[in-house]
């Protein structure tokens, strides 16, 4: 019953997945980058003493971030920073292409009135690990009036890149826009506006958000999914009807094969039942039944199937010399000594007058041989009524391969006509021709 279900089983599973993939898309493609404390990021100070400025910054809690920052008017634009490193040395940081925004937990104590947030990626194309401003500096500057809210929150579409860092390094205009797939470090800077004194921060928590794939791409994997399944279910489906047509054909062919060859050699054995009604060996239908198992089991397990073809030696001689009604005799008593030795998986048939057949499953032609001689002997060695006795001359033959039921009797014939030649009494397997 679950068989049969199953395709409808797995078709609503797929509609309920794809549902969910629909409408839980921005829970499940979110992605976000926690920077706190807690994180294990290196981070440095900085001011303008790079310059030959004489600003102070200096680190308050190495466990926190918190920092001051004392401008002075040494250098003539006075600034100081911050700087939480994704790569130490600079050159693998993290991509954030596919991200859209920048959260900021942040206090903040001084006179300036703008600080800025820098986001710098590093290219090969622009940047060298030993020049430390050779990084782009995608940037942002925001009014400190901002950090009253409980966080401020960016779009990285409102990036720009620094105009100094541009006419400093020569970019070129295809190089001039914001960049953000490896950005190594997140920076926070004191502002343009640059009042001398003192100026304390305290970063609480950044958090840069995006999302794992864009949307896009997202629902372009659902296509593929489906039509990823929509191949598979065809080919299955393929793969299954053409087994069954080669399945139906093959037991087409097996009965044809077997009535065919049946209605050529039998012509006379009309009746129903499956017994000979003089000798009680099976006839037409009872051979029919056995030949088709050893034939599937031949066929399907590889199962040996072998024939024995025998005929009563001088049987006609026996009719003139002692009458029809002993011949009979003969006949009927002959069956029961074949039947009462043969194994239980043979089957005995008479095949027409005299002539009889020994259909032998999951047997190979020497075993075959061995059950033709030990029934000849046994026939050989019986008296039947009055006096009679008999022999009879045996053909043995095993169905190879890429052989018809039609050649493994042709074979067994022959075999059997060759026991007659040779003075009968004889047993010819057909592996001598």
């Amino acid at each position: 019953m679950l068989k049969r279900w199953r395709l409808e089983i797995v078709l609503t599973l797929m509609v309920l997945l794809t549902l969910v993939a629909i409408i839980a898309e921005k829970k499940i493609l979110q992605s976000s980058i926690s920077i706190t404390p807690q994180s294990g990021y290196f981070t440095e100070v900085y001011d303008d003493k790079r310059n030959g400025g004489n600003s102070i910054s200096k680190i308050l809690n190495p466990q926190n971030f918190e920092w001051r920052c004392t401008l002075r008017d040494a250098f003539a634009y006075p600034y100081c920073g911050f700087e939480i490193f994704f790569d130490p040395k600079r050159e693998h940081g993290v991509d954030l292409s596919n991200y859209n925004k920048v959260r900021i937990w942040m206090d903040y104590k001084g006179p300036n009135k703008t600080l800025r947030v820098y986001l710098r990626n590093f290219d090969p194309l622009y940047s060298s690990p030993d020049i430390e401003p050779s990084t782009k500096y995608n940037q942002i500057e925001f009014s400190t009036d901002l950090l009253k809210d409980q966080y401020l929150e960016f779009s990285l579409k409102d990036f720009f890149v620094a105009d100094w860092w541009l006419v400093e390094y020569n970019i070129p205009p295809e190089l001039s826009h914001p960049q953000f797939d490896n950005i190594i470090l997140f920076e926070i800077q004191t502002g343009s506006k640059e009042p001398l004194g003192e100026h304390n921060f305290h970063l609480k928590k950044v958090e840069l958000i995006g999302q794992r794939l864009p949307t896009e791409k997202w629902y372009l994997l659902i296509m593929l999914a489906w039509l990823g399944s929509i191949v598979i279910f065809l080919g299955y489906r393929i793969t299954s009807l053409t087994s069954q047509v080669h399945s139906q054909k093959k037991r087409e062919a097996e009965l044809l094969e077997i009535n065919s060859l049946l209605d050529l050699r039998s012509k006379q054995l009309e009746e129903k039942s499956k017994t000979d009604a003089l000798t009680g060996a099976f006839n037409r239908e009872g051979i029919e039944e056995a030949i088709r198992i050893g034939l599937w089991e031949w066929r399907s397990q590889n199962k040996p199937l072998s024939l024995i073809l025998m005929d009563i030696d001088h049987f006609k001689k026996i009719n003139d010399q002692y009458g029809h009604s002993v011949g009979d005799k003969v006949l009927s008593s002959l069956s029961q000594i074949v039947k009462g030795h043969i194994r239980s998986n043979d089957l005995f048939a008479r095949w027409g007058g005299e002539e009889f057949v020994l259909v032998c499953r999951n047997t190979k032609i020497e075993q075959a041989q061995l059950i033709a001689e030990k029934t000849r002997e046994l026939i050989a060695s019986y008296e039947f009524n009055d006096g009679v006795r008999v022999t009879a001359s045996f053909g043995v033959a095993t169905l190879s391969a890429n052989e018809t039921l039609e050649q493994l009797f042709n074979n067994a014939d022959k075999a059997l006509y060759q026991a007659k030649n040779n003075g009968r009494n004889k047993v010819v397997t057909a592996d001598i021709f």
